[in-house]
């Protein structure tokens, strides 16, 4: 199985891995799916494929820091998974108390170079039990940085 990053026209080329035949397709049908897909080439090869719909790359990380919810009097411990340019997938390990469309100030420490602290407000875009998706509310302060650490 393989990831295909689709662009802002929802159109991807799926190369067939046995006979090398490219077929374009429409991903606008597939924007709210996670899960593997299935494919057949007209050569009858079939294969699997996950659509990412992600703007930005995601670096799989395990960095820990933590978060305080502004307009509320809850900080907490996090793990982040994933980092990006443009937001952040991380972990309480406690129970807490986030909200979709929360704003958060997440601090924590890159592992490489220089173990760079970074702060910054994100906002709460998806909750799933102890796993919070948020977006940066700003990209312009530690830009370089991140740029450097993901290797754009």
């Amino acid at each position: 199985m393989y990831t295909i990053y689709t662009d802002d026209s929802n159109q991807v080329s799926i190369i067939c891995p046995k006979c090398g035949v490219e077929q374009n397709i429409d991903t606008t049908k597939f924007k709210d799916t996670q899960k593997k897909l299935e494919g057949k080439c007209k050569c009858g090869e079939p294969y699997e494929f996950k659509i990412e719909h992600r703007k930005r790359y995601r670096e799989g990380v395990r960095l820990t820091g933590e978060y305080s919810i502004l307009d509320k009097e809850e900080k907490g411990e996090l793990i982040i998974k994933d980092l990006s340019m443009s937001g952040i997938r991380f972990e309480c390990p406690n129970p807490h108390h986030i909200s979709k469309d929360d704003i958060l100030k997440v601090k924590f420490k890159l592992d490489r170079p220089k173990r760079l602290e970074i702060q910054k407000l994100v906002k709460v875009i998806r909750v799933r039990e102890r796993i919070i998706g948020a977006q940066f509310m700003e990209t312009k302060s530690y830009k370089r940085y991140l740029e450097f650490y993901l290797q754009i």
